[in-house]
């Protein structure tokens, strides 16, 4: 069920995709590194491909938005989100430089409508 045994042990999960930069993966991966000893019992980081049936008490997901293809980044984004049993937090990036959240109207009307369910931090 788990791609690796490590899933099953650690504290926080920090799952990224396919869509997420080539060069924030190895930046959350060195921060981890750099700042918790012993990260294989606390934090362990993944593609979500590799997660499948893994669930943690919280989990971070860093969610970079195509902005074009609403389907994807909403699939991707709830198959990332249903990993955390209690907390999760999502931070929410476009895919490309010099654009904003406002260029994907999907993820907007999203953040909208888990206003009441959600704490939403605008930046």
């Amino acid at each position: 069920l788990c791609a690796t045994h490590e899933l099953d042990y650690s504290d926080i999960g920090i799952v990224y995709t396919d869509i997420t930069s080539s060069d924030v993966v190895p930046l959350v991966e060195d921060s981890v590194n750099m700042r918790c000893n012993d990260t294989a019992s606390k934090i362990e980081v993944c593609h979500s491909s590799d997660c499948a049936s893994s669930e943690w008490p919280a989990v971070i997901v860093p969610c970079e938005v195509l902005g074009s293809r609403e389907e994807l980044d909403l699939t991707t984004l709830y198959l990332m989100l249903s990993r955390a049993r209690v907390h999760c937090s999502v931070v929410i990036y476009p895919f490309r430089e010099g654009r904003t959240l406002d260029d994907s109207p999907h993820m907007l009307r999203l953040l909208r409508n888990l206003s009441s369910f959600a704490r939403i931090i605008w930046h």
